[in-house]
């Protein structure tokens, strides 16, 4: 028995690997076509955009997850019973159920892995995202300025260069700052490069003069000067994190929001069905796989082949996910239901399981055994 577990084992473990690869590669670098328009602005490296996508990574893989063991299970049985070893280990013995337990045991690996992913790695991933590129968004130390074009890194800030070095270092640099529209600066120098100090980003420049007009005078004020350095902080617009997404936050501030804060209280059913859904989305893992092992192995044998059993598997498993969303925003407006949301996955077990019960066999009239109703 321990031979066979092992060998169905690995024909699930492959197939499920590939899907899950496979499936998370595809949502990744679609989900990551978003964050290069910010990468290209905030003049960011590779590495930034690397660590950016990974951290989508965990919540994605967390939805794939169910899916590939589905696809991979499905596959592994439906490949068993094309070559007939399905039908050497029955006629062996092994009843159906023994011959799903090696799925089940890889079904245990997956909700283990569901639930540090719902629990920690993805509520932490996801806040990390945010910060990160909250981070991003208001510092003008990594803005991007382009030659011989008028760039606006903020409102009241207008940048022009003639020429950018590829060490950072610009020539024949503009600076206009409008924060007081009574009182515009103008700023011209020779040279200038963007410094990180302790205090913040400053615009260096160096050889050039600041030119300003005060309110009721004709003239014009110009100060040379031969370094000045540009507090880049006094154009950064205060700007906060915001309400705290439910999908940013850990099991704890689900079930036990912040009733003062007005937001908390404004999504306290949403908070709550995320949850739960935390909870019960690793129980759909299971749930599948074992309709992947009826849909092929459960009920009567068919010798036309297993084509039937294919598709009514995979619409089965089709409209579970979307029991499982339909369920879950039915809760969010209606609470009392969430316990629907752990009845979905369970009765779906059940059901799964009393396909795979062992059928009824009867002493047919000339002696031999024969399956009430008959094998197609």
């Amino acid at each position: 028995m321990r031979g066979i577990t092992q060998y169905i084992l690995r024909q699930i473990a492959w197939p499920l690997l590939f899907a899950t690869l496979t499936l998370a590669g595809v949502i990744w670098l679609t989900q990551s076509l978003r964050f290069i328009d910010r990468i290209v602005n905030n003049n960011l490296g590779f590495g930034s955009f690397f660590y950016l996508t990974m951290l989508v990574l965990p919540n994605v893989t967390g939805i794939i997850l169910p899916i590939a063991a589905f696809c991979a299970t499905l596959y592994a049985y439906n490949r068993l019973a094309s070559d007939s070893e399905l039908v050497v280990l029955s006629a062996s013995g092994f009843s159906r159920y023994s011959l799903a337990r090696p799925a089940m045991l890889v079904a245990i690996l997956v909700m283990t892995a569901l639930y540090a992913i719902g629990l920690y790695i993805g509520p932490l991933s996801s806040r990390t995202l945010r910060a990160t590129q909250f981070e991003f968004r208001s510092s003008l130390a990594s803005m991007v300025i382009l030659e011989g074009v008028f760039n606006t890194p903020s409102p009241n800030l207008t940048v022009y260069v003639r020429e950018r070095e590829p060490s950072g270092e610009m020539k024949g640099i503009l600076v206009h700052d409008s924060r007081d529209a009574n009182r515009p600066v103008t700023m011209m120098a020779a040279r200038a490069a963007l410094v990180l100090t302790q205090q913040g980003p400053r615009l260096l420049m160096v050889d050039g003069n600041r030119q300003q007009v005060e309110p009721g005078r004709r003239g014009l004020s110009i100060l040379y000067f031969n370094e000045y350095a540009l507090d880049l902080n006094l154009y950064i617009k205060p700007e906060t994190e915001g309400w705290r997404e439910p999908q940013e936050r850990f099991l704890s501030e689900l079930f036990y929001p912040d009733m003062n804060n007005l937001d908390d209280v404004n999504n306290r059913n949403k908070l709550l069905v995320e949850g739960h859904r935390r909870l019960v989305s690793p129980l759909y893992v299971p749930a599948l796989m074992l309709i992947a092992i009826a849909g092929v192995i459960g009920g009567e044998f068919n010798r036309r082949g297993q084509g039937r059993r294919l598709i009514s598997a995979a619409g089965a498993g089709i409209v579970l996910q979307v029991l499982s969303l339909g369920v879950a925003q039915i809760a969010t407006k209606t609470p009392v239901l969430i316990a629907a949301m752990y009845a979905v996955p369970l009765l779906a077990m059940l059901i799964a399981l009393w396909l795979l019960r062992e059928p009824n066999r009867q002493i047919a009239p000339h002696g031999g055994l024969a399956a009430l109703g008959g094998a197609e």
